[in-house]
């Protein structure tokens, strides 16, 4: 299968994406109900306001990450991911990540939980692997610029 041009994989990731964007945005403006629902039934001594704090805060940058990441794949899908935009979109994502991070291990003090120190370590990787693939992808475009140029 193909990975980018109209018909291939990118083209099917970004449509995943729009629906986990949307899926998203339904899930922050719910956040209340849903989070009262999971303490009934799941943890009913997890702090309510604590909690909703802790998902409002990181609720956005994981929305931007996830509209970044459409933007991406519609280059990707365009057959022009070598810009400057997607270098700008990684930073971006990379930036929110780091936010992520900071909010939960902020968090941590008062929702004691390990998969809050999973999701710290995970979005600590992000950021990192964010980071550098901006830094690998300025570097392509570099080359790529300089290589048009001389033709």
């Amino acid at each position: 299968m193909k990975v980018t041009g109209k018909k291939s994989l990118s083209t099917l990731i970004e449509i995943c994406l729009k629906i986990i964007f949307v899926v998203g945005i339904l899930i922050y403006i719910t956040l209340p109900l849903l989070l009262n629902w999971y303490i009934d039934i799941f943890n009913p001594i997890l702090n309510y306001t604590a909690a909703l704090i802790i998902l409002y805060a990181s609720g956005i940058p994981a929305l931007i990450i996830v509209y970044k990441f459409i933007k991406i794949f519609k280059t990707l899908r365009l057959d022009n991911p070598f810009t400057l935009e997607n270098v700008r979109h990684l930073n971006v994502i990379s930036i929110c990540s780091l936010i992520i991070a900071i909010e939960y291990a902020i968090g941590i003090f008062f929702i004691v939980s390990i998969f809050e120190v999973i999701l710290i370590a995970v979005f600590i990787i992000i950021w990192l692997g964010a980071y550098i693939l901006a830094e690998l992808l300025r570097k392509a475009v570099e080359y790529k610029e300089e290589n048009d140029l001389t033709i």
